[in-house]
């Protein structure tokens, strides 16, 4: 069964990504949602001098990950938002793999995808790939968990 875009348009407006992470500036590592369906979600990041990831004009290898988390955040953000659920922090519960290619460099723009392999309750395992200009750069498949509310 073939997936498509359930976004009219891409979200990028800051107020509305903040709405979807715990996230706050400077620790924003997404700039776009392009892309989300049931198993699939795609971000961008345009990686800037003031980033504090950012060294010697190159973007590190704890960015890398931090993003790459984030965009799981943003897609389980979106997808809590459209079943009317308030946005949950998460966290990384494990990386089962990583594979970093290259390092993007300073104005490059990262795009991102995950796939969801599987959820259960509060976790979920994604498969990520991150490229700049369609060359893959990073690999990984991770868990994620989202607190529980405590009242």
């Amino acid at each position: 069964m073939e997936e498509h875009n359930q976004l009219k348009s891409p979200i990028s407006d800051l107020k509305h990504i903040e709405k979807l992470l715990p996230h706050r500036k400077p620790m924003i590592m997404v700039d776009t949602l392009e892309y989300f369906s049931i198993k699939k979600g795609v971000s961008r990041f345009s990686i800037s001098e003031n980033n504090i990831f950012v060294s010697n004009g190159f973007f590190s290898e704890t960015g890398i990950l931090e993003h790459m988390a984030q965009t799981a955040a943003l897609y389980m953000g979106y997808k809590q938002s459209l079943d009317n659920i308030k946005t949950k922090e998460g966290f990384i519960g494990a990386i089962k793999s990583s594979q970093i290619i290259s390092l993007p460099k300073l104005n490059d723009i990262l795009s991102t995808e995950i796939e969801v392999v599987y959820q259960i309750a509060n976790m979920t395992m994604v498969k990520i790939e991150s490229s700049v200009n369609g060359k893959i750069i990073a690999v990984s498949e991770m868990s994620t968990l989202l607190k529980d509310e405590i009242e």
